[in-house]
């Protein structure tokens, strides 16, 4: 009786040691070198701006990601739907309670903080890998002609695995064009 205990305690160790080193080399399906992203912010108007963003995806992303222009002062993204097929239109633009609270922790850890959780409006691309252009305008959130400061997009990817947190952010600053259409 005393050998089939020993078995059992050394059988069941076992087990549990190699799931935890399973579960301490599990990675994210897509991880932030596959996703790039660039684009430029431009003012139209006096209560508007137009961003153009390009981003492409190396991997597929069949987990949760969404994209988040944030520019402060600055919120409500509307895609333009009269383009071409050139440039990709989001089939709807909100937020996801769980990709914002990634988010909000991202930039609680860079040391940027935001006035408010409401302004956070982003939509999705497509799973599939490839490059996707997008056209969109952003409006005063006030009313009033706000200056373009450290307007930048970022990319969320939520993913859980096995109960592990593999979720990560990233983001990329977007060039201000100098122009201002009368």
């Amino acid at each position: 009786m005393r050998k089939s205990t020993i078995l059992w305690i050394t059988g069941i160790t076992i087990i549990l040691l190699v799931t935890l080193l399973i579960y301490s080399y599990v990675i994210p399906s897509v991880n932030a070198k596959d996703v790039v992203m660039a684009g430029t912010i431009r003012q139209i108007d006096a209560n508007a701006v137009e961003v153009e963003l390009e981003i492409t995806r190396k991997r597929e992303d069949k987990d949760q990601h969404m994209v988040y222009p944030v520019v402060p002062g600055w919120g409500g993204a509307t895609f333009t739907e009269d383009l071409d097929d050139a440039w990709y239109v989001p089939s709807s633009v909100g937020s996801s309670y769980l990709d914002q609270v990634i988010l909000e922790e991202y930039l609680k850890v860079q040391g940027k903080t935001r006035k408010s959780a409401e302004n956070l409006i982003g939509f999705a691309i497509p799973d599939e890998m490839g490059s996707y252009k997008l056209r969109f305008t952003l409006r005063s959130l006030d009313g009033t002609t706000q200056p373009l400061e450290n307007p930048i997009v970022y990319y969320v990817h939520n993913e859980q695995l096995l109960g592990k947190d593999l979720s990560w952010v990233t983001g990329e600053n977007l060039e201000i064009i100098k122009e201002y259409a009368e």
